[in-house]
């Protein structure tokens, strides 16, 4: 791109701190991020790792380019063109919303066995630091929830099943907020920002938000992860994932604002509601 043939849009979307800007020529579209100048390591290695993905026909958001300018980060990603898939989900056909499932489910898995890292992580040693800190953090924030004992206690039943798990490279933030719906019909997925090593089931910690959208994609994507061969414990892990995501995600609402606290608690209760009040751990919504 010349810089004098350069269009700047800023982009005001989604949670991140970062300032993000559309740059448009006559010939490209990319996305430029400007990151505090601590990401710059960070931004190197997510590149290295973005660049071994091939996850076609699903498009993602590729890293081109990361430069330090004056005690910035400049991070320039592909630009997906496409509308937001939750905001058009529930106008899509039930075939539309199956496929579009088993394509995150294909991608994801993908994700996960594509990229090669060199990390050596106690998975159990790592979770179950941050199950302890989640748990505290929740106790201590002076906002609690109905049930919440009975949750604590069916997370540290499960506890244990988080020995001997592998880890893989994690896109970080896999939910329906992070996907497109593509101009050729097929699902585009935004924002590695979050990128992580963990449990590849970890992944699914946010899926009660996709699930609010819609549970038949969600249950598409389980299905197209796993080969439609759902494996031992893995509902188990799932609701020891979510249960933590769930308890950490009140302390980080307390932080902005009651509507912020509102949402987070609306999509607790369904995840009670979902798991019998905590009682088991397939999801209703799952059969």
């Amino acid at each position: 791109m010349k810089f004098n043939s350069i269009k700047r849009i800023p982009l005001n979307k989604g949670w991140s701190s970062d300032r993000k800007f559309i740059l448009k020529s006559s010939s490209e579209t990319v996305l430029l991020r400007i990151l505090d100048s601590t990401k710059f390591h960070r931004k190197i290695q997510e590149i290295n790792y973005l660049q071994q993905l091939d996850l076609a026909p699903v498009q993602f958001s590729q890293g081109l380019s990361v430069e330090l300018i004056k005690n910035e980060v400049h991070y320039k990603t592909s630009y997906l063109v496409g509308q937001d898939l939750e905001e058009v989900i529930d106008s899509l056909s039930y075939e539309q919303q199956i496929e579009l499932g088993h394509q995150a489910g294909y991608a994801l898995k993908a994700i996960h066995s594509q990229v090669k890292i060199d990390e050596t992580l106690s998975w159990e040693m790592h979770y179950g630091s941050k199950m302890d800190r989640n748990i505290k953090a929740y106790k201590e924030c002076g906002t609690r929830f109905i049930g919440d004992d009975l949750l604590i206690d069916k997370l540290n039943e499960l506890r244990d099943l988080i020995k001997a798990r592998p880890v893989s490279f994690q896109h970080g933030d896999y939910h329906i907020g992070n996907f497109l719906l593509c101009e050729d019909g097929n699902l585009g997925i935004l924002d590695f920002d979050r990128w992580d090593i963990g449990d590849p089931w970890e992944e699914f910690n946010r899926i009660v938000w996709t699930r609010e959208k819609s549970p038949l994609f969600t249950r598409s994507m389980i299905m197209s992860y796993f080969d439609d061969q759902i494996p031992d414990h893995f509902f188990d892990l799932l609701f020891l994932y979510i249960g933590v995501n769930c308890l950490a995600s009140i302390p980080w609402a307390t932080k902005y604002n009651d509507e912020e606290i509102k949402v987070m608690l609306k999509l607790i209760q369904r995840f009670d509601e979902d798991t019998l009040h905590f009682t088991q751990t397939k999801p209703l919504w799952f059969y």
